[in-house]
């Protein structure tokens, strides 16, 4: 067995070469000894690392060889690039009490847990409250049993943190002091209270996940102290802020969404963009407070040709930042000095005060357009287009002119304008 895991490591020399566990194993590999007394307490803790933590906990009472070997064994982080394991048992979840308590013996039989998700542990139980906690919550939940948290400060190894609807209520340092984890994912924890700015305790972060956590604030530009570490950024429904051009020099940064919503106050011009900003992102969306995201309204018309160029331009870039021009829905804010309201007489359509992207064959464009309420049928403003006609003896000409045909037939009550008409031309 020892040989096997041996051999099978060697396989993957980049796997966990950071806790040292490889180094050992392919040293002990020559070992004649074939008995299980033979083996070193690494070798031992290599193999044990095949399994998942449950069957580790379950070793441990056969033999205190195997005991002592659990303090040391490292169940290898499953995030898809490094994981050997034989087992999907690699996260461990406190969802009960039974398992809270499981996981107080694990801060000594297994330290070097990598995976841990907090979940509820069930009604009438909670963990004890951080620092500054809200009052009316301490209040509701006097009268439930309260559980340390503190004693996961022992989990040094620690990769990937979930908190998912967890009952914590106030600050925890302890939660934010984790040298070597790569991802944190904060799910639907109102009471949590927490800033970016004590991001600075997980120098190694490379996964961002925030969802509904009501209690966050601060702003985004906190984010710099993990700039050559951070590769995906999610962050909705919470009190955040800042520009989102404060990222745009992050070397690894793949993705990034920083949804709208009531809370989110997420500011930027993506006409900003420029060739060499977020050199590695592969995904972005932002919310509608950022000029040029997908759902943004429009205060003044005169912005809409600059910010449709640069989305086309960002939608060519290699890879693109914007992978579907069809999801973009644009309007004219009704908070604009430029909007008015339908003139319901003689049959007026609404004003055309929504904006989406066109193609006929390879050529792109975009139309200020409006839909009924009451009806499929579309009234289109003039096409403005982005690429020039395609050549006439190109493959691509009369599909072009075919698909063309079509866009037109949406053109008859603004015909000869490429933007709303004025509120008097409107009338």
């Amino acid at each position: 067995a020892a040989g096997v895991a041996a051999d099978r490591i060697a396989e993957q020399p980049n796997s966990n070469a950071d806790d040292g566990i490889t180094e050992d194993l392919l040293d002990d590999k020559a070992d004649n000894d074939p008995t299980m007394n033979g083996m070193s307490n690494s070798l031992t803790a290599g193999i044990l690392g095949f399994l998942g933590y449950k069957d580790i906990m379950r070793s441990r009472i056969c033999c205190s060889k195997f005991r002592d070997a659990a303090r040391t064994t490292i169940i290898p982080w499953a995030n898809g690039k490094n994981s050997y394991s034989l087992s999907t048992e690699t996260k461990f979840r406190v969802n009960n009490v039974r398992k809270y308590k499981a996981m107080v013996v694990m801060t000594t039989a297994l330290p070097n847990l990598q995976q841990i998700r907090l979940h509820g542990i069930g009604h009438g139980n909670k963990y004890c409250d951080g620092k500054d906690p809200d009052e009316k919550k301490v209040a509701s939940t006097a009268d439930w049993t309260a559980y340390e948290i503190q004693m996961i400060s022992k989990f040094t190894k620690l990769r990937s943190l979930t908190m998912y609807a967890a009952p914590l209520n106030g600050r925890y340092s302890v939660l934010f002091n984790f040298p070597l984890l790569r991802r944190l994912d904060i799910h639907y924890c109102d009471y949590l209270e927490w800033d970016l700015d004590m991001l600075a305790g997980l120098p190694l972060l490379e996964e961002l996940v925030v969802l509904s956590n009501d209690s966050l604030t601060g702003n985004i530009k906190s984010l710099s102290v993990l700039k050559v570490t951070l590769e995906k950024v999610y962050i909705r429904r919470c009190k955040i802020e800042g520009d989102f051009m404060d990222l745009a020099a992050f070397p690894r940064l793949k993705s990034l969404n920083l949804t709208t919503c009531s809370l989110i106050m997420i500011t930027g011009d993506m006409r900003e963009i420029g060739g060499n900003d977020f050199p590695m992102l592969e995904e972005l969306d932002l919310g509608e407070g950022v000029i040029g995201a997908k759902c943004h309204h429009f205060q003044r018309i005169s912005d809409v040709p600059s910010v449709a160029e640069a989305i086309y331009r960002l939608s060519q870039r290699d890879p693109p930042l914007i992978k579907n021009l069809d999801c973009v829905y644009w309007s004219l804010s009704r908070d604009s000095p430029e909007w008015y309201d339908r003139n319901c007489e003689n049959g007026h359509p609404p004003p055309p005060f929504s904006i989406d992207f066109v193609r006929a064959g390879s050529r792109f464009g975009w139309r200020w357009k409006t839909i009924s309420a009451y009806s499929c049928a579309s009234n289109s403003c003039e096409i403005n287009w982005l690429d020039p006609e395609p050549d006439r003896e190109s493959n691509d000409y009369d599909v072009y002119i075919r698909e063309l045909q079509s866009i037109h037939e949406d053109i008859f009550c603004f015909e000869g304008y490429h933007q709303p008409p004025s509120e008097e031309e409107y009338k």
